[in-house]
């Protein structure tokens, strides 16, 4: 019965302008009940925004430390021949190769004839590589890097004894057929140090901390093991090394002999605060073998930022390196802090003019730095501009400072200290240093660099300066990467 009510009014709406209220009440239930749903229209996938990567950035980076970037998706044209990031050349999924340079131009001053002392001249070519990184299938990856500039040594050098400095950098090979133990060999970076292992493209600052210079290993060949989990909240790298890297090493110093690292990072707060998921903790250990075969004194020196004034001079030592390392790392929208604190101690066995122990040798170092662009991008490493210069924008603009301090001594001395190489008390002597500066990021290719450098050594005597005052530097890079 009210179904045929609800046809009658139905037809009768047909027929007029409007139906009363009433009426339209007994119409909706015939309505519902016969009239199909209507079935929303499909929305239109939204294309992915076009997002040039940085020559320098790590796409996919599932190891802990300088680990080969993976492949990204990438529209194949016909042929060989890709550019994205790099200059590439893909064979299908078998072979990649990536075509990689980096240049950076520095123009530098310091106090009065600090340059000339030093042998340095105002403009340096301070970097001038060339690499190729690549994969063979899905699971090894491989790179190969060379600086053409590396200075070379003299016939009168070889005579007297000097080493020469590798222009090999990092030559290796990396293995991930197990994501969370991958496997590299070859030269690379000893796992030790946040500054040492941040990459030399993405460094906030001119030059690095003087620990990482100084106190860190650098690059020696071995092999490590390396991964991560949790999805990356906790990572890891553990190697064993022929050496203890190429900063212990320099034309006079032969430095220590068979090495082993570790080093672990974890995000502890990440599921706290989506503010504090980038905060980092990290710490490293590297024991290292030390003899005394050489004539020269084996420890390591302590010199100044720019002017590479030599205000602690290497100590003879033999038996062992140990280094220990904390660190922590934070970046929060346009923000960032790091601090970093290094302690190595060397022994010195048989090391005293009568052949006896001395006590350990102690060289420490920390550092804070921070940084805040401007532009209000997001802060990453290396920076990318919302909008580049010449393109709607003026690029990133950032604001960096840092504070410092290296210094060496030794333990538990008894006698006066003294400047010598095999003084059972060695005289302290530290650097102190301040930067301030600006980083100013046309776009994904070229980045240009302005530090004020303030720097004291604590001991008048051995300050480059007179008085022992303070001295100030400053530097200019110009960096192209490709």
């Amino acid at each position: 019965m009210i179904d045929v009510l609800a046809l009658i009014v139905e037809l009768t709406c047909a027929n007029v302008h409007a139906c009363s209220p009433r009426n339209a009440l007994l119409v909706r239930p015939y309505a519902s009940a016969q009239e199909p749903k209507k079935t929303a229209k499909p929305k239109k996938a939204k294309k992915p925004k076009v997002d040039n990567p940085a020559p320098d950035e790590v796409i996919d980076d599932d190891g802990v430390i300088d680990a080969p970037a993976q492949p990204t998706d990438v529209v194949e044209k016909p042929g060989p021949f890709v550019w994205r990031q790099h200059p590439s050349l893909r064979f299908g999924k078998a072979v990649r190769l990536d075509f990689e340079a980096k240049f950076q131009e520095d123009r530098r001053s310091s106090y009065s004839g600090g340059l000339a002392n030093a042998g340095l001249n105002p403009w340096e070519l301070h970097r001038n590589r060339v690499g190729v990184k690549g994969s063979i299938g899905k699971h090894i990856d491989f790179e190969v890097e060379r600086e053409l500039t590396e200075k070379e040594l003299t016939e009168r050098d070889v005579l007297v004894g000097l080493t020469p400095r590798s222009q090999w950098k990092d030559v290796d090979v990396n293995v991930d057929y197990v994501k969370n133990a991958q496997i590299q060999v070859g030269k690379f970076k000893i796992p030790f140090g946040l500054d040492e292992l941040t990459g030399v493209t993405h460094n906030d600052f001119v030059y690095r901390s003087l620990g990482a210079n100084y106190l860190a290993p650098a690059r020696d060949v071995g092999g490590m093991v390396h991964g991560s989990f949790l999805k990356h909240g906790l990572q890891y790298a553990a190697g064993a090394f022929a050496h203890d890297g190429d900063n212990a090493r320099s034309k006079k110093i032969e430095g220590g002999n068979e090495t082993v690292a570790g080093r672990v990072t974890f995000r502890p707060l990440r599921r706290v605060s989506p503010a504090l998921d980038a905060l980092e903790i990290g710490t490293a250990v590297a024991l290292t073998a030390l003899s005394d075969d050489s004539f020269r004194p084996n420890g390591l020196r302590g010199r100044s930022v720019i002017t590479q004034d030599t205000f602690f001079k290497p100590v003879y030592v033999k038996g062992r390196r140990s280094r220990m390392e904390g660190d922590v790392d934070w970046t929060i929208g346009p923000a960032s802090v790091r601090a970093e604190y290094t302690q190595v101690r060397d022994t010195r066995r048989n090391q005293s003019f009568t052949d006896e122990n001395l006590p350990d040798a102690r060289y420490r170092s920390w550092y804070v730095g921070g940084t805040w662009l401007l532009t209000g991008d997001r802060k990453r490493r290396p920076v990318k501009p919302k909008s580049d210069l010449f393109d709607g924008g003026i690029g990133a603009v950032e604001l960096v400072g840092r504070i410092e301090r290296l210094w060496f001594d030794s333990v538990d001395g008894t006698d006066e200290p003294f400047a010598n190489s095999r003084a059972e008390n060695i005289l302290p002597v530290g650097d102190r240093a301040a930067t301030i500066g600006v980083n100013w990021t046309l776009n994904r290719f070229v980045k240009l660099q302005f530090n004020v450098i303030r720097e004291r050594i604590d001991d008048p005597d051995r300050n480059p300066v007179a008085n022992g005052a303070a001295f100030w530097s400053r530097v200019v890079r110009l960096q192209f990467v490709l």
